[in-house]
């Protein structure tokens, strides 16, 4: 680690003509290093004093009888041979080797990873302490703050750059809801992915993660992890070996309100069957407006806020439902990975699954056998024509013996059903959760429902490939009201 005695006051020569020139990025928020740097031409001190902690990162991954090699970077963070880098670079490898400047090499293993922010954490051994280098604390950075970024570039060996801060909470990188990234103009490459971006004195302000680029290669616009949500992604992961975050089990967008105004809330525009916002009675369209207290003004900002609470908290929200104030409370699940997320989002699953029933070979929907003769009701206002199940299709179709529903048999274009993404060889299972266990039933609740003055209702239905996702079902006149969801 850099000694507080030597932590540098480095410098550049400050031309605008060699600013440009170099183009490259970030941070030093002390006044008095940022005019040092105007006195001084070179950063080679800095260089020399860091470059030791900055690692190439080789994985090898065998695929049957083909092994392939790709390469990144990362850094030491301990003397106990710590290594920060980018999930990306070592994602599916199945053997992984850190390369120091000096050529030594050592395996490491993997303490943690967490796919959301693109971190990774990795440890080697070794007989004496390691150089390593130390995060970022003190004042908030600032665009126009000098960094330099040293990484391995294609593979060709340790390289190093300098820039500014271009912009500060950029959020369009896909890399999910829980970062606001550096901007920088300091050259990052293919190969820079997990290295350090510094600032003059030799701090971690952020992990080169990403570019944008229309030909692959740098074009001034490079993209960093900061270092607070690096560290404290890190320190989790040293921890547990991931990072435990809460998870609500609902798609959100911000709010959008008349005049095409956005802000002031998060918009729930999906529902995962079993998840804590099913259970505590959330529905599609309802607005969450402040979480414990804490205002919420889109939905990445509720995103995060559910993220910090973590798994084991109970949790109230103040929602907005048909314009009427309301108080929900909700006990948080531990969010699945991020795969898993987007499989319950758009359907498919939910992790923890409840327990199914299987039975052998169960035979596809385009092999199934005709539906029975039963009782079938066209359901016209709706535009859905439903039959009665029996109990040999139930099971032809995996549905466990307790469950109930209605075959879906065809649904009429351009109705209220097909508005929102009902398709024949579906399930009805639930209207408003309560069992659905005939047409006649799902008729009378129907009825019942525009009758009591509602404007929709809430359906549980079952896919085609077995699993289970909520549908709101506006009533228009008889069944009056607005088709605003589509299932994924």
């Amino acid at each position: 680690m850099i000694p507080q005695s030597k932590k540098f006051t480095t410098n550049l020569l400050v031309s605008a003509a060699l600013a440009l020139s170099i183009g490259s990025p970030l941070v030093s928020t002390s006044v008095e290093a940022q005019s040092v740097l105007s006195k001084q031409t070179s950063i080679a001190d800095l260089v020399e004093h860091v470059s030791p902690a900055v690692v190439n990162i080789v994985v090898t991954t065998e695929d049957g009888e083909t092994t392939s090699e790709g390469q990144g970077s990362g850094f030491v963070i301990s003397p106990d041979g710590e290594i920060v880098t980018n999930y990306h670079v070592i994602d599916g490898g199945s053997r992984i080797t850190v390369v120091f400047n000096n050529g030594v090499r050592f395996p490491a293993t993997i303490v943690g990873t967490d796919e959301e922010t693109d971190l990774a954490l990795l440890k080697i051994r070794g007989n004496a302490p390691f150089r390593h280098v130390p995060w970022y604390k003190g004042d908030p950075i600032r665009i126009g703050d000098w960094v330099i970024a040293i990484g391995n570039p294609f593979g060709i060996g340790q390289s190093t750059s300098l820039g500014i801060i271009s912009a500060i909470g950029r959020d369009r990188v896909e890399s999910g809801a829980y970062v606001d990234y550096i901007q920088t103009d300091a050259t990052i490459n293919r190969g820079n992915s997990g290295g350090p971006l510094f600032n003059p004195q030799g701090d971690v302000i952020g992990v080169n993660s990403a570019i944008f680029s229309p030909t692959g290669a740098s074009v001034g616009i490079g993209f960093s992890i900061p270092h607070q949500t690096a560290e404290e992604v890190i320190n989790a992961l040293r921890k547990d070996g991931r990072v435990r975050r809460g998870w609500l089990g609902a798609g959100l967008r911000t709010a959008e309100f008349s005049g095409g105004t956005t802000g002031g809330g998060a918009n729930i525009n999906n529902v995962v069957a079993g998840s804590p916002a099913h259970l505590a009675g959330l529905q599609i369209d309802d607005i969450i407006s402040s979480i414990n207290g804490k205002p919420v003004t889109n939905a990445v900002e509720a995103t995060r806020i559910i993220g910090r609470l973590g798994p084991d908290a109970r949790v109230t929200m103040e929602i907005e439902r048909n314009e009427q104030p309301m108080t929900v409370t909700v006990q948080m699940a531990e969010r699945p990975s991020k795969d898993d997320v987007e499989r319950a989002m758009a359907g498919q699953s939910y992790l923890p699954a409840a327990p199914q029933q299987s039975t052998p070979s169960s035979p596809s929907y385009e092999t199934r056998p005709a539906v029975p003769p039963g009782a079938r009701s066209n359901l016209n206002a709706a535009g859905i024509m439903a039959v009665d199940l029996s109990a040999s299709f139930r099971q032809n179709i995996g549905m466990r013996p307790d469950q109930v529903g209605v075959y879906v048999e065809s649904i009429t274009p351009g109705s209220t059903a097909a508005g929102i993404g009902l398709t024949a060889n579906m399930v009805i299972m639930e209207v408003d959760q309560q069992d659905v266990p005939s047409v006649a039933h799902l008729s009378t609740m129907l009825q019942k429902a525009a009758e009591s003055g509602q404007n929709e209702v809430l359906l549980l239905v079952r896919l085609e490939n077995g699993s289970e996702n909520y549908a709101v079902l506006p009533l228009t006149d008889y069944f009056a009201g607005r088709a605003v969801y589509k299932p994924d």
